[in-house]
């Protein structure tokens, strides 16, 4: 029994048609509309960043010990899962440890069920503990970013 359900193709239609009506009340709004629309959008977007700025220095960023011991334990991990399936990794923390990434980028990649039991495991560890996850395709490899808040 196959199964299958395009939401992505259903989301990139409705993205689809909601550009084009989008386009289509800008060309009925006069040249003078059109800039003051455009500088209210411009005046909220300063509002939000604005507000988000304020809010961000109000908040104390202390560093969380026990995030941290996790993330480079994952990172060894990933080191290793990279060496053994050959991926290419690349990981970062930043210097005030409150933010990381570990990012797997590969062509194809397969974890049999004769892998190393490290394997799923790394995996499934990345999954669950990471705040972010990004996939992607980039010049023709699948990229994998997994980022990591190291704050409490």
């Amino acid at each position: 029994m196959l199964i299958e359900c395009k939401y992505y193709d259903v989301a990139a239609k409705e993205m689809e048609e909601l550009d084009k009506q989008i386009a289509e009340e800008s060309e009925n709004l006069s040249e003078g509309e059109l800039q003051l629309e455009n500088d209210r959008r411009d005046f909220q977007l300063a509002e939000i960043i604005r507000s988000f700025k304020e809010k961000e220095k109000m908040k104390e960023i202390v560093p969380d010990p026990e995030k941290i011991a996790l993330f480079i334990r994952l990172q060894r991990a990933s080191m290793e899962l990279a060496k053994l399936l050959e991926l290419n990794i690349v990981t970062m923390k930043k210097d005030d440890d409150t933010y990381g990434y570990i990012e797997l980028s590969y062509g194809i990649s397969w974890i049999l069920s004769d892998s190393p039991k490290m394997c799923k495991k790394t995996m499934a560890m990345l999954y669950e503990n990471a705040d972010q996850i990004c996939s992607e395709v980039k010049d023709n490899c699948v990229v994998q970013r997994f980022e990591f808040e190291l704050e409490k």
